[in-house]
């Protein structure tokens, strides 16, 4: 019965970590492409939209992860802090491009918006 529970809780385990890893891939498919490494557990993103951002904390119904899971975890881990990272200098390049824009003057409406040429 005992290893009956393991195997449910490394299939839990499991899970979870491709779940991580499905989000990560969409994350990283909307900055530009994925990196070399992706990993995408075949679960649909949400028509291209990010995942919901939620908190999470560790499931303790599953019990501690499996130690044989603990170097993909932390795989992981380091990717989504790079993401994290990066998704924070996106963000702020296109704060600088979004500035630059509205710091175009927005055209008169008294004045021709079109030139003929040939008239």
């Amino acid at each position: 019965m005992a290893e009956q529970a393991t195997d449910v809780q490394t299939g839990a385990w499991e899970s979870i970590l491709a779940a991580f890893e499905s989000d990560l891939a969409a994350a990283e498919r909307l900055l530009g492409g994925p990196l070399p490494g992706e990993h995408d557990a075949g679960r649909p993103a949400r028509a291209g939209l990010p995942p919901a951002v939620v908190r999470w904390a560790a499931p303790e119904r599953f019990g501690p992860l499996p130690e044989h899971l603990a170097e993909r975890a932390r795989a992981l881990e380091a990717a989504q802090q790079d993401l994290a990272g990066r998704l924070a200098e996106a963000r702020s390049n296109a704060a600088t491009h979004l500035g630059a824009l509205r710091a175009v003057p927005s055209a008169r409406r008294d004045a021709p918006v079109y030139l003929d040429v040939q008239g």
